[in-house]
């Protein structure tokens, strides 16, 4: 009888270990909130800002950013299009190619960011070669898309997303993104500052975007996270 009254305890904890390092490793992320601050300039020169906050939840397949500064709106991705509302009505909508399962949150969520989903979107691995502490991979659009989209270059460090280069067809670079001061939240790990850098012509255009109070599977909020759109 002592020596079960000595062991049970021991067998609890032990199971108990066991029980929360499982929930902890198969714990999955599905949302994703942050303020943000995006400093750029104008095709003059002069610097600009803009401030406010995003929302992310991957089931919904919506991002939602509340811009605060310098103009107070709603910018809405979904699917493959975006909506600019403001005071409740939709005063923009444009469309883009690359659909929100491809934007850095949805990928981040999914433990995906390393190789920027290019597995899913029909890219494979070319050459593959270290330097400077630096994993850097060439990724080849499928046959399908090679008349129409270039390589894109993928860099990491440490197993993390490092930097992004988009070429053109003709081996040119269009765009540089750079992902710097990783942050971890519960396993969850995100780039809170990123730096892009568009080649236009034989100008460049800086833009850096800085993400703060960064949130993962927050509960409540649920009006931004499923923000309603209404095309009239």
């Amino acid at each position: 009888m002592h020596s079960k009254y000595i062991h049970t305890p021991k067998l609890l904890l032990t199971i108990f270990a066991i029980l929360s390092f499982n929930f902890a490793f198969s714990q999955q992320f599905h949302r994703f909130s942050a303020e943000y601050t995006i400093k750029y300039n104008d095709k003059a020169g002069n610097p600009l800002m803009r401030m406010g906050k995003i929302f992310y939840d991957k089931n919904e397949k919506q991002i939602v950013i509340k811009n605060g500064f310098p103009v107070k709106e709603y910018i809405i991705h979904k699917d493959t299009s975006i909506y600019y509302i403001r005071v409740g009505n939709i005063v923009k909508h444009i469309g883009i190619i690359a659909p929100v399962e491809f934007s850095i949150f949805h990928l981040a969520l999914n433990n995906e960011l390393s190789n920027f989903g290019l597995d899913k979107a029909g890219y494979t691995i070319g050459a593959v070669k270290k330097e400077k502490g630096l994993v850097m991979t060439s990724w080849i659009p499928s046959k399908k898309h090679q008349q129409k989209l270039g390589e894109i270059l993928i860099s990491t460090k440490e197993k993390k997303l490092f930097g992004v280069i988009f070429m053109d067809l003709k081996g040119k670079m269009l765009s540089k993104h750079l992902f710097h001061k990783y942050v971890k939240i519960n396993g969850f790990e995100f780039p809170s500052e990123i730096a892009r850098i568009n080649y236009i012509g034989n100008s460049e255009q800086y833009e850096l975007t800085t993400y703060r109070k960064i949130k993962v599977n927050e509960t409540g909020n649920d009006n931004f996270y499923k923000y309603p759109i209404s095309e009239k």
